[in-house]
């Protein structure tokens, strides 16, 4: 059984719904991309915070750095600023893009599957592997933090560690939705992807508040409650000068939360609709 022949319904002559169609292209397509070789370099890439983390065992033997403090810096300067965006780069672009480029889409074209269903299937297939990547990767992170070294946990640590981690999650639900649209636009999608999420997100920092806002970094950020001193992380200290100087003050996390929601929505329906019109040769 495959994606070709996920058509009709178990004891029914019709075709399946969109809902089903989707589910199922998903599953088949996630299983099609945990194949592939980029996902052993994304996933060595992924082991970047954890050798920080374990470079911070090894040589903060005093515990000048507390482990909220580790997590708070490497949150919001190494995972939302870098990992989270090449993860979603690696498989939201090629989640539609590279399999129309290959010609191997047209199956799909010739089964009664909606283009919808098609467009879905593929861009929650795609966001599932790069949550699992950012999730392993997190997870490798607090057991080197936590292991042999109870006094790290506290509940604050954990509400943290907890927060953090659905925060970086669906950083990667957001721009893996944003690079699937991407990817299904352009024909050589790889430069004007990277020159915005290394670009535009990362020069965010240097603007002024009401610019920053149009960037999913700056969201990301202000969706983590860090019980750490301002001054203490990098992120918090940037924004708190910036507060003082500008009198800027950055909206509620609920409204962020919000704003990434309809980003995610716009450019999926923006995707279904260029994949609907999209012409396939082989």
């Amino acid at each position: 059984m495959n994606a070709q022949t996920i058509v009709q319904t178990p004891g029914s002559d019709g075709p399946l719904s969109l809902v089903t169609s989707s589910f199922w292209i998903g599953y088949f397509s996630f299983k099609e991309m945990i194949r592939r070789k980029r996902i052993v370099s994304v996933g060595l890439l992924m082991l970047l915070p954890v050798i920080l983390t374990v470079t911070w065992r090894l040589l903060d033997k005093e515990g000048l750095i507390s482990a909220q403090l580790l997590l708070a810096n490497l949150s919001g300067m190494v995972y939302i600023h870098a990992m989270v965006a090449i993860v979603s780069l690696a498989f939201g672009i090629s989640a539609i893009g590279e399999t129309a480029d290959e010609g191997t889409i047209i199956y799909y074209w010739t089964r009664p599957l909606s283009r919808e269903a098609i467009y879905l299937g593929r861009l929650w297939a795609a966001q599932t592997v790069s949550g699992v990547l950012v999730a392993l990767s997190l997870v490798a992170c607090f057991m080197v933090m936590t292991i042999a070294n109870p006094g790290v946990l506290s509940f604050s640590f954990l509400k943290l560690y907890a927060s953090t981690c659905l925060v970086i999650m669906y950083g990667g639900f957001v721009y893996t939705a944003i690079f699937a649209m991407v990817g299904t636009w352009l024909k050589k999608p790889m430069l004007p992807a990277i020159l915005f999420a290394f670009g535009w997100e990362s020069i965010s920092g240097n603007v002024p508040l009401r610019l920053q806002e149009m960037t999913v970094v700056f969201h990301l950020r202000n969706m983590i409650s860090n019980p750490a001193q301002s001054s203490q992380t990098m992120p918090n200290l940037l924004q708190e000068l910036r507060s003082m100087l500008m009198h800027e003050v950055p909206p509620p996390a609920w409204q962020s939360f919000l704003v990434l929601l309809g980003v995610t929505v716009v450019t999926t329906v923006l995707g279904t609709r260029l994949l609907r019109r999209k012409e396939i040769f082989r």
